[in-house]
């Protein structure tokens, strides 16, 4: 049953159809204030694990499709707005996307048939096109199957397939996916991701998949799974079987040529190493023999499609997700004054007034690491000081990023680099550092110089002279690799402290202000929390709540006194042990 009905409102949005109902969101057609057709997604928070969200508090397909910015691919889906509703005291989070009238790929097949050679080598070249924006900017599409593909039919009567979902985005996942999997089609899924990995390579496979798909009309390995009756494991152990099996490449309806044999064999290897390196390759070993013509195009990193003078001169550009430091900056950090004003004085100053710094020869900052326990607010603080700056950035999660070690990691670090130097000045924001970078040594060891960390460290080294500044956040220093810990790389180091009393006031407000509550004296609960963290506060929030609910009474002063008086802190700066720099 749908949570909203034809007719209602959602931000300046008016409800025209109900779509169908997802694990964690419903779809609508909806109108937007132009009279034009939009299509909707809305989520229902309370069905999102919070490890699943972006930072905790907004959904990962809101969150990548608005910054991957898709106007630049007309092969993805493209973003245009998104926002939240209440209704019956309940929040949830809406995507806004275009909406495309025409057919899926999946109907198109069920329907006519599968294709014939070159027009489906054309639909894969331009998934591949689109892919190759997505992997531009670092993300992993991690869905890519035939009901995920809209092909709209352009007046000149050509096809245009258009990436339609993305409801699995993520960056490189190695073993923890942002994203429910229960609904992934198994016989896309590269082997690898049935153990939780899914990278660059394992988007490839996908493709791979969808090519034998449109030539043979069902998928590669394709078996029976009715008798699994949804049991995962089942799943994955049937699927495995089947692929014990050689592919088959010829049918008596299907007579491929060697070539066509060859590159699907290269793209669904069951290894990731022994698959195209890239979309890139894959799309150029397709356009060479399918339609040499475009073999160029390809080569040189051009999407397929046509494109204004404009596309042109920046199609060969490496793309960045960023954003524009434009809001409240350091107005959303309550407390912690001093070290708002040590980093206004010892980093944004010279930044932000060249010529002084260049008066007074103040010395280039490449790096500022921001150290302290979870839950202490550093992500909040990382991201303030890039808005405060003004500069474009970017955040990068480094525990789903992935680090050094992995494959494909330092090539897309390399990536952002380059192009955060096209668009210096430039913050490029890693939280969690110690996962990027961990330390082979051990515990403030410094372990041999790799050549992984060599070469990041070449990255990192005198970045501010080409207008770059990298700020990253971590919880242990002494898990980063000691190499990158010197001057030259990471310059300043700050220690982020535990909510002070403004802070924790704050955050007691927000937890209680849409709850049912007497009055309460925030001074004193604000005293009674010293060393509480921004986590130990919600949950003493949570757990006087729910005493107030079980009564059935308002949330009460004695209440959360009772709770505060015999629950501690999670981390003491008593005890502030492993945060020290030296």
């Amino acid at each position: 049953m749908e949570t909203f009905k034809k007719g209602e409102k959602i931000g300046k949005y008016v409800i025209n159809s109900f779509i169908k109902k997802g694990i964690v969101a419903e779809s609508y057609t909806v109108l937007g204030p132009d009279d034009i057709m939009y299509f909707m997604k809305v989520f229902d928070l309370r069905s999102i694990p919070r490890e699943q969200l972006f930072q905790g508090k907004e959904v990962y397909e809101i969150q990548l499709c608005r910054e991957l910015q898709s106007n630049a691919s007309e092969n993805v889906i493209r973003f245009v707005d998104n926002g939240e509703v209440k209704k019956s005291n309940v929040t949830y989070h809406y995507l806004v996307t275009l909406f495309y009238r025409g057919d899926l790929l999946s109907d198109a097949v069920a329907k006519d048939g599968p294709f014939d050679l070159e027009d489906a080598a054309q639909i894969t070249l331009c998934v591949l096109s689109g892919l190759s924006y997505i992997h531009s900017c670092a993300l992993i599409h991690n869905d890519i199957r035939p009901s995920n593909i809209m092909l709209q039919e352009m007046e000149d009567g050509m096809l245009l397939p258009t990436i339609i979902d993305l409801g699995h985005i993520s960056y490189m996942v190695k073993g923890r996916p942002t994203f429910y999997v229960e609904d992934l089609m198994p016989f896309y899924r590269a082997p690898e991701t049935f153990r939780g990995i899914y990278t660059i390579k394992s988007d490839i496979f996908s493709t791979g998949a969808l090519l034998y798909y449109l030539i043979f009309g069902m998928a590669p390995w394709e078996v029976d799974l009715s008798g699994c009756e949804g049991d995962k494991e089942k799943v994955a152990a049937l699927v495995k079987k089947a692929r014990r099996e050689p592919l088959v490449l010829e049918t008596e309806q299907v007579k491929l040529p060697d070539y066509m044999k060859g590159i699907l064999l290269k793209a669904l290897a069951k290894k990731a190493d022994d698959r195209f390196a890239s979309v890139a390759e894959f799309g150029k070993a397709i356009a060479e023999q399918v339609m040499p013509e475009l073999a160029k195009q390809l080569e040189s990193n051009e999407p397929v499609q046509e494109e204004s003078q404009e596309q042109q001169q920046t199609a060969g550009a490496v793309q960045i997700t960023f954003k524009k430091g434009s809001g409240n900056g350091f107005d959303n950090v309550t407390g912690r004054n001093d070290l708002k004003e040590q980093l206004r004085k010892e980093v944004l100053f010279a930044l932000q007034n060249p010529e002084k710094a260049k008066t007074y020869r103040l010395p280039a900052i490449n790096g500022v690491l921001l150290y302290g326990p979870p839950g202490c607010g550093k992500s909040l603080v990382l991201e303030s000081f890039a808005e405060e700056l003004g500069f474009n950035y970017t955040l990068i999660k480094a525990a789903e990023f992935g680090n050094i070690y992995q494959d494909g990691v330092l090539d897309n670090l390399q990536r952002l680099f380059d192009a955060a130097e096209i668009k210096a000045p430039f913050v490029l924001c890693f939280d969690e550092v110690e996962f990027l970078a961990p330390n082979p040594g051990g515990e403030g060891e410094e372990g041999n110089i790799t050549p992984q960390i060599s070469t990041l460290f070449g990255m990192l080294n005198n970045c501010s002279q080409k207008g770059i500044l990298v700020v990253a956040t971590t919880n242990r220093p002494d898990l980063i690799d000691q190499a990158i810990m010197r001057v030259g790389c990471f310059d300043r180091v700050f220690f982020v402290p535990q909510p002070d009393f403004e802070a924790r006031k704050d955050i007691f407000f927000d937890h209680l202000k849409d709850r049912p509550c007497e009055v309460l004296d925030f001074d004193e609960l604000a005293k009674m929390s010293d060393d509480f963290n921004a986590g130990d506060i919600t949950e003493a929030v949570n757990e006087a709540a729910m005493t107030a609910a079980y009564n059935d009474v308002p949330i009460s002063q004695k209440i959360l006194v009772d709770v505060l008086k015999y629950k501690n802190p999670t981390y003491s700066t008593k005890t502030r042990i492993g945060f020290n720099k030296d």
